[in-house]
């Protein structure tokens, strides 16, 4: 599950962003905890590259309203479910998107039943390149949604579900492949021990 996120990107990771997508202003908004319905960057292919939107944090599906969607948690998607939900199949064919972090974070449960705040994170300082989806309604509301996937082995003790973080190698085939390559990319791009986690 990925339910909170932060983009406070080191210089390292603005320099990796560029280069990967261009100067899309990694830094302007900087925050230590982003929520859900908070915006996100999202990255997606354009006529020129790519284009990188502010988008809400929680997809709106088509014929829905904002309004109707905050019934819903659709903040994450899971990757193993996508062709066959009525939600995110048709965003999964056509808009898939990249979002870019500098971090997660979650609340494992301790052997005493507390549970403990941790950020999980690259030990470089790069950015993580979570896969996701985008919409547009009607009334120019853009949405995204974060790809979840059974936790790599190192990150089972956290929570049983991750983000489906990519590789830049998988960048291609998550954006532009055909649906099953997209599938098995974001369910297998990334690979346990890259990741530390540290109580936050």
């Amino acid at each position: 599950m990925c339910g909170r996120a932060e983009d406070l990107f080191t210089p390292k990771a603005v320099a990796a962003l560029t280069k990967l997508f261009g100067p899309f202003g990694w830094r302007a908004l900087d925050r230590t905890e982003i929520r859900p319905t908070d915006q996100l960057r999202v990255v997606r292919p354009g006529a020129e590259g790519y284009d990188a939107p502010l988008a809400r944090w929680g997809l709106i599906p088509e014929r829905m309203t904002e309004d109707e969607a905050k019934k819903y948690a659709m903040f994450n998607a899971r990757i193993e479910t996508l062709e066959r939900s009525r939600a995110f199949a048709q965003p999964f064919r056509s808009r898939r998107a990249v979002i870019p972090i500098s971090c997660f974070f979650e609340w494992p449960v301790r052997q005493n039943g507390v549970k403990t705040k941790v950020r999980i994170a690259r030990p470089d300082g790069l950015p993580l390149l979570a896969a996701g989806l985008w919409n547009c309604t009607e009334d120019g509301t853009a949405s995204c949604t974060v790809i979840t996937r059974p936790a790599p082995a190192d990150l089972v003790g956290v929570h049983d579900r991750a983000p489906a973080l990519l590789l830049t190698r998988d960048l291609e085939a998550w954006l532009r492949g055909a649906p099953a390559q997209a599938q098995r990319a974001a369910a297998s791009s990334w690979q346990p021990g890259l990741l530390t986690v540290l109580p936050a």
